[in-house]
């Protein structure tokens, strides 16, 4: 191949992953937002491309020393983007912690019936309280007998398919929709260390439609003004079906100041796992991961640990997260 057409091809590959990497700063319309959270993706493609466009420049087959500094850029541009995710954090606490709480959000799938492995990744996790999603009546019933010694306090949102299950009593709990324009949330007051504490579940609806992109950014909207006038210390969990890259995640986090248990632990991809109601090549599932379930806690919170566990058939991993209450 010659000098022209390698500096084409290259050219072509860097403009399209130009956009593709700062597209979501801009990514405010479906479906472009779609293609913002694949941040991790690409990193590292920018590194593989900036690697052999370098061995090309090396060996004088490009000799265009502007292309390869204009790959180092977009690699540079994504590392800004994933690194944060792996830095120490103020609200990480390192070492053990005393009076830890331990906080479970699984999306188990309409379509998984494996009550059973459910149960058991619960209980070898040993949660606090549990936030279970898409759960219908015949899940919640099975799964409230299979929990009831360890997690005896129940409430299953009658819309949104949102289950709370608790160690700790479940006080003043509620479905809640914000008169309409915030989808189905479970909003619970539980006491910790003898203070209250408000734990919302949530789960946005899977932006792949323009109907469903819009209720997702009005739910999130709504738990945001919702939140804003909160002055407690606050956990909120689900699948929000959202990466941080989001401009709708960075506009929840900015009016919200809630902070991502994530942070300073990994980008814990969470989606999707093999499933037998997954339909697609099991090569392609971890090339996809992206993670899209979320633990947001207040400022009264330290987190000691956040890890994802075993799927039980879902296309979700449950994310866990292990917290301290100032």
């Amino acid at each position: 191949m010659n000098q022209r057409i390698l500096l084409i091809v290259a050219t072509a590959t860097l403009l399209i992953l130009g956009f593709l990497s700062l597209g979501s700063y801009i990514a405010w319309f479906w479906p472009l937002e779609l293609l913002a959270h694949f941040r991790v993706h690409y990193l590292i493609i920018s590194l593989i491309i900036t690697s052999i466009l370098g061995i090309l420049w090396k060996t004088r087959q490009i000799k265009s020393k502007v292309i390869v500094i204009a790959a180092l850029l977009l690699v540079g541009l994504n590392i800004i983007e994933v690194l944060p995710w792996y830095l120490p954090h103020a609200q990480q606490l390192a070492g053990n912690a005393t009076n830890q709480i331990r906080l479970l959000s699984f999306n188990i799938n309409t379509q998984n019936y494996n009550y059973q492995e459910i149960i058991n990744v619960v209980q070898d996790n040993q949660p606090d309280a549990a936030l279970l999603i898409e759960i219908d009546p015949t899940a919640f019933e099975s799964l409230k007998i299979g929990l009831k010694n360890t997690l005896p306090y129940t409430f299953r949102s009658p819309g949104g398919g949102l289950a709370l299950f608790s160690r700790l009593p479940i006080q003043d709990v509620n479905a809640d929709n914000f008169n309409g324009k915030g989808g189905h949330n479970l909003i619970a007051t539980l006491t910790v260390n003898k203070q209250p504490i408000k734990l919302i579940g949530t789960h946005p609806l899977i932006p792949i439609k323009r109907n469903t992109f819009h209720s997702r950014n009005l739910q999130l909207a709504a738990l945001s003004d919702y939140i804003h006038q909160l002055n407690q210390p606050l956990i909120i969990m689900g699948d929000f079906n959202l990466t941080p890259w989001s401009p709708y995640y960075r506009k929840f986090i900015n009016k919200t100041n809630l902070h991502n248990t994530r942070l300073g632990f990994g980008i814990l991809p969470s989606w999707p796992r093999p499933a037998t109601h997954v339909n697609l090549p099991s090569w392609v599932i971890p090339l996809m991961n992206i993670p899209i379930d979320h633990c947001f806690v207040s400022k009264h919170f330290r987190v000691s640990r956040i890890y994802t566990g075993t799927n039980a058939n879902s296309d979700h991993a449950p994310l866990i997260t292990d917290l301290v209450l100032s």
